[in-house]
């Protein structure tokens, strides 16, 4: 081919002077590119076609090999099918000759039980009736030793209270007083001038005010010998009193929301309040969280505590309307009579509940716990039913029946909580606010009282230079506020009188307001 640019003829010697000349040189490898790639094409056409026929081949003898397996898992499981078969026509068979035996069974026993069923109702009427005779005799058994129990229980707070010296005395115009070691028994509606309503007599039959010792002291007694009482009768009081011992030398007592709750309460004391904002008492917070005890003592008049103490004074009051709580509650368990209706003034009375309970309840025939039973079993003869009319109409009394230490009318159980449901006692805040607002207002009305011209002259015909202000004795005259009584001298006396008349001149005898001075 010729260049158009030189004008020669392209060949393989000549060099290249233009493109004509490269593109020449390049015709014939193009060429020959050309026929390769179609021999490559051939080629390839030629593989996919072999790939093609083997890829058949190989899934073809994929699928024998499946149907062949296929059809050894079905062998197999027909084999297993038939052992199975096998096997349950074994268990039928077995389970045939099975039922085969247990109704040869069946009909052996029936005919034992028809011929062992002849006289089977007097055998069991015979049997229970034994059952039914061992039970009452068990239960007679049962019966008869808790009445020595209760009767050993009666016995044994009898003696106490006898040691103790706990009795009733009368004096002229049947007025009762109750002493225990020879002290007289609080009264709690009388507290304000005396607590005790005699404390002694000197040689002239002037009678003295109780003092806080004696106060002290007939409360003192009174906790031990209820402590000692409630241990043989196994009863837990609803408010918990603590007995003296050591690092607590006087009795206390805890209200019915902390009572059995803490242990190892410390004793209270004067400075307790002061201490109890220390730095060191901070660091306790178990004694921060212990409840104060009520005080069973006093050391000082409950006139001149409440205007000193009034806190002291109001724990105190709190402390003995709980005991006589406890005393009534006591009562109640042991089925004495606390007054007529169990109001406030019969709560009140500590010394004559104490004395019911302890005492006059021995005088009572007791209350026999086989009476269910002997009720329950028939009585021949109109004897034993005027008997049993007798005993109904007769009074029992129960003191020593109920108990926490029992099973045998245990007070916890339904009977006993019927038992006490069937009370009816107040509540001791009540009793305690009740019992304040009246001391405090005898104390108010207390300031002004009558001296009539029978306590003057009789009080000179003795001698004495001290007098009981505001006693009312029979037949006196004049205005007088119950419970409330002042030791005064004879010259105290004089000057009030001549103080309230001023200048006009008072002869001793004559009748006159007084100002009592405070306890």
């Amino acid at each position: 081919m010729q260049c158009d640019i030189c004008f020669r003829t392209g060949g393989k010697k000549l060099p290249f002077l233009c493109p004509t000349d490269a593109r020449n040189s390049l015709y014939e490898p193009r060429i020959q590119y050309a026929h390769v790639l179609l021999e490559k094409d051939a080629l390839d056409q030629q593989i996919n076609t072999i790939l093609s026929n083997e890829q058949q081949t190989e899934a073809t003898r994929a699928d024998v090999d499946l149907v062949v397996a296929e059809k050894e898992q079905i062998k197999d499981r027909t084999n297993e099918i038939i052992a199975h078969a096998d096997d349950l026509r074994l268990k039928v068979q077995k389970a045939r000759e099975d039922i085969a035996k247990r109704k040869a069974n069946i009909e052996r026993r029936k005919s034992e039980l028809a011929s062992a069923s002849n006289g089977t109702e007097a055998r069991r009427t015979r049997q229970t009736s034994e059952v039914d005779r061992a039970l009452r005799m068990t239960n007679n058994k049962w019966d008869r030793v808790h009445e020595v129990t209760q009767s050993s229980r009666r016995i044994l707070c009898g003696e106490a209270a006898k040691l103790y010296g706990l009795r009733r005395v009368r004096k002229h115009g049947g007025v009762e007083e109750y002493k225990i070691g020879g002290i007289s028994i609080v009264d709690l509606r009388s507290m304000n001038s005396k607590l005790l309503t005699y404390a002694g007599c000197n040689n002239n039959n002037v009678c003295v005010a109780a003092t806080p010792a004696q106060i002290s002291t007939a409360l003192s007694h009174i906790v031990h010998l209820l402590m000692l009482s409630t241990h043989y009768l196994a009863i837990r009081l609803p408010a918990e009193v603590t007995l003296p011992h050591r690092d607590y030398p006087l009795p206390t007592i805890f209200p019915l929301a902390s009572s059995y709750k803490y242990n190892d309460v410390p004793f209270p004391t004067t400075g307790e309040k002061s201490s109890s904002n220390s730095p060191t008492s901070s660091r306790l917070p178990d004694q921060a969280t212990q409840p104060r005890p009520r005080p069973l003592y006093i050391d000082k008049p409950l006139p001149g505590l409440s205007k000193e103490d009034p806190s002291a004074h109001a724990l105190f009051l709190e402390g003995v309307t709980l005991l006589a709580y406890n005393i009534a509650w006591l009562c109640k368990a042991q089925g004495v009579p606390v007054g007529e209706s169990a109001s406030f003034e019969d709560i009140c009375n500590i010394g004559k509940n104490f004395y019911n309970l302890l005492i006059r309840s021995q005088m009572i025939p007791q209350q026999s716990s086989r009476n269910s039973s002997a009720q329950s079993t028939p009585t021949k003869g109109a004897n034993n039913l005027d008997n049993e009319a007798e005993e109904k109409s007769t009074p029992k009394s129960l003191m020593g029946h109920y108990s926490y230490g029992t099973a045998h009318s245990f007070l916890g159980s339904k009977e006993g909580t019927d038992f006490i449901k069937s009370w009816k006692l107040p509540n001791p805040m009540k009793l305690t606010d009740k019992l304040k607002s009246r001391l405090l207002g005898e104390v108010a009305a207390a300031e002004w009282e009558v001296l009539n011209k029978d306590a003057w002259a009789e009080d000179e015909e003795m001698g004495n230079d001290g007098v009981v202000v505001g006693a009312r004795r029979e037949g006196a005259k004049g205005n007088h506020i119950p419970g409330m009584q002042s030791f005064m001298s004879m010259r105290t006396v004089v000057d009030a009188v001549e103080m309230v008349a001023g200048e006009a001149e008072r002869k001793p005898g004559t009748s006159g307001w007084t100002k009592l001075k405070p306890r």
